[in-house]
């Protein structure tokens, strides 16, 4: 237990005294993000000082209680101490500050001081307490420049000071806060209206975000799942390839378990909510981001021990100034410049634009070293089936193979029986069937024959379709006369369906792989963007997978592979010095995603697929796959000019403060400047060009 009181609730909003922030500091960030991953809250601030968290939710999808449940579920001994929950700005501190600046120009000395002492406390308090805990960082340089300016008298210069660093802690905070609450809004429920059904009995459409637990609603073909409950009455075919991978529809029946996310294919059934919102299955795909947001990526971390060493530089440089001139104002001047709030300021907002700019693309990036990683990729590999094609396959070709029938007519025959059946297949031949507008052609009773086909009649005579096995081996169908023609088929890369009629093969159905309309516009772009070897992994046997891979131009193609094989695949070209990337989307894909440096789950992969890569995709289009390596790109380039920017033109600010050229209150505008230029440059990145 974390100790918890309630202090004030009203809908929407509650503010909790947490005894235990005595005992655990700093720890503000992690609290943050573990309660920011569940859906319906809305933000979280802590207060240290107060002992107190306040959570803002959405009442439509939880409670105080549920809200109040799930804080004291928080394991604080799991925490780790972030680098400090620094003072959060506010467009009011900027505004006191800047009229603190012009107090300080304008009133008398005394009067100046004290509106100075009043509004630079926080500051060099914050540099006192980095001093205690023996740490030398930027705050101890501000509280030093600052304090110094202040000492000499210099109150204009001690106010300018505070008020530009406050501008650029308050751009850096709103960039995070802004990125944090789109990646938010984007998990918030896609919302949608069902059927309830009230105590008495009579129907009312509602919002499924209006469902409590305990409510009964009624789904029928087509409807969208929106909670998690159980099965009440009647049956229904249900599609849980969104959750499972599974393309085929599973059975539900009375007492069955049905989740949200999932879809009612056929029939109808009653179901009783038992969990809705955050507590539903699908909620839990909001970890994708809050869990990685406080990870820092190597070179974050490159920028944070980059900035603290140049704080020890600025120092030495201000002692040796001291030594050789015994010029106070030069040292101010020197020690008003640094290095290491451009540094360890633009790097993490570089990375929050970019996840913002993403997210509004429709591609959620989880944290800065998933960025810096897809920057460094020069190998993509793409699982064929739901990555470089779709789900499905497409009808290309009608062949008949006998004088009685035409293509229309044995492609109307074919789909008059396979809309029986649930199987893919034949579901892209009744949509081929569909499209051409093809009449219904009356048959007798169908049977399923699993792993093989369908058997029926027509007008009294055996009707079969289905594999050349199934029709060869157990319907004794002789295929000799064909050969040359289904060979041609074969060697096109086609999947065949065979069709027999009294024992005669009447025709057969050529289907492919359904290629995604943006696969070659991606596949170019990636090459244009430095990708030197695009991969792809099926499960085909090689001469199909050989023939797509040519088709597309890819530089490698592995063939006939399982699920363990990915994975294999992936650790044999990082053995082999590549930077992979790895694009899938199904259940077995989730071994490959987490070996890769980066995984990317497609719109409409698994679940868990979806947990364990990098980047997930919002829309169904492939072309994001180039999106999201462009995207990383542009960041990393920003991050190492915002670098360079800062080396050179901090080095020669110093050097001038150095040699007497720069007043304090220059040096200070120079190099506050340069800082707030650069983290403007990062903020920028967050819309297109």
């Amino acid at each position: 237990m974390i100790g918890l009181q309630v202090k004030h609730h009203f809908p929407g909003r509650i503010r909790f005294k947490v005894v235990a922030l005595k005992q655990y500091r700093d720890i503000g960030d992690w609290i943050k993000q573990s309660l920011m991953a569940i859906q319906g809250i809305r933000d979280v601030r802590v207060n240290d000082g107060a002992y107190s968290i306040v959570i803002e939710y959405d009442k439509n999808l939880l409670n105080s209680k549920t809200v109040e449940a799930r804080l004291a579920q928080l394991d604080l001994t799991l925490s780790q101490a972030t680098d400090k929950d620094e003072h959060q700005f506010t467009r009011g501190d900027i505004a006191m500050n800047i009229i603190g600046t012009l107090s300080a120009a304008m009133l008398p000395q005394k009067w100046g001081a004290l509106s100075t002492a009043t509004l630079i406390a926080p500051t060099l308090l914050d540099g006192l307490n980095e001093l205690k805990h023996k740490k030398v960082s930027v705050e101890v340089l501000d509280a030093i420049a600052i304090g110094l300016s202040a000492w000499r008298g210099d109150y204009q210069t001690a106010m300018m000071t505070q008020s530009l660093i406050s501008l650029g802690e308050y751009l850096e905070q709103q960039t995070c806060r802004n990125s944090d609450q789109l990646l938010a809004d984007l998990m918030h429920p896609t919302d949608c209206m069902v059927w309830q059904i009230l105590p008495e009995g009579e129907k009312r459409q509602v919002s499924s975000t209006q469902l409590q637990e305990g409510d009964v609603i009624e789904l029928t073909p087509g409807s969208a799942i929106p909670v998690d409950g159980i099965v009440i009455d009647g049956t229904a075919l249900v599609n849980q390839s969104s959750l499972t991978g599974e393309n085929l529809p599973v059975r539900r029946e009375l007492d069955a378990l049905v989740y949200a996310g999932t879809s009612i294919h056929e029939g109808s059934i009653k179901v009783r909510v038992e969990k809705v919102g955050s507590e539903a299955t699908t909620a839990q795909i909001a970890k994708l981001i809050y869990d990685s947001l406080g990870e820092k990526s190597e070179i974050q971390q490159v920028t944070q021990d980059m900035a603290n060493r140049r704080v020890k530089i600025t120092l030495g440089i201000g002692a040796a100034v001291f030594a050789l001139t015994q010029d106070i104002n030069r040292v101010a001047s020197v020690f008003l410049v640094d290095y290491s709030c451009a540094l360890k300021l633009s790097t993490p907002v570089t990375f929050k634009s970019i996840m913002y700019r993403a997210a509004q693309q429709g591609i959620l990036i989880k944290g800065g070293s998933a960025i810096e990683k897809l920057a460094a990729i020069d190998t993509c590999v793409f699982d064929k089936t739901g990555t470089l094609t779709y789900g499905d396959m497409e009808v290309t070709d009608v062949v008949p193979l006998c004088h009685s029938n035409s293509a229309r007519d044995l492609l109307a025959i074919t789909a008059s029986v396979e809309e029986h059946s649930n199987h893919p297949l034949s579901q892209s031949i009744v949509n081929a069937a569909k499209h051409h507008e093809l009449p219904h052609i009356e048959h007798g009773e169908v049977e399923y024959v699993i792993a093989h086909g369908l058997k029926s009649t027509l007008n009294g005579h055996c009707l079969v379709m289905g594999s050349r096995h199934f029709l060869e081996r157990h319907e004794a169908v002789d295929f000799t006369e064909f050969e040359a023609e289904i060979d041609a088929y074969e060697q096109k890369g086609r999947h065949l369906i065979f069709i027999s009629h009294q024992g005669r093969l009447i025709g057969m159905i050529g289907l492919r792989d359904h290629l995604r309309e943006d696969v070659v516009q991606t596949l170019t772009s990636l090459r244009e963007q430095g990708i030197k070897q695009l991969v792809m992994i099926s499960g085909d046997r090689a001469y199909k997978a050989n023939m797509l891979g040519d088709e597309l131009k890819l530089d490698r193609v592995y063939a006939e592979a399982t699920p363990k094989s990915k994975s294999s695949i992936i650790a044999s070209l990082q053995q082999q010095g590549h930077k992979v990337m790895f694009v899938g989307d199904g259940l077995n894909d989730a071994p490959a995603l987490t070996k890769a440096d980066v995984g990317i789950a497609m719109c409409r992969g698994t679940e868990l697929a979806r947990q364990a890569a990098d980047v997930v995709l919002l829309k169904d289009k492939l072309y994001g796959v180039a999106q999201t390596h462009q995207l990383a790109q542009i960041a990393m380039n920003m991050i190492h000019s915002n670098i360079k920017i800062t080396e050179y033109v901090n080095s020669g600010i110093m050097l001038a403060a150095a040699l007497g050229w720069l007043s304090p209150s220059v040096s200070a505008l120079l190099h506050n400047g340069t800082t707030l230029a650069i983290l403007g440059r990062s903020v920028a990145i967050k819309n297109p060009a």
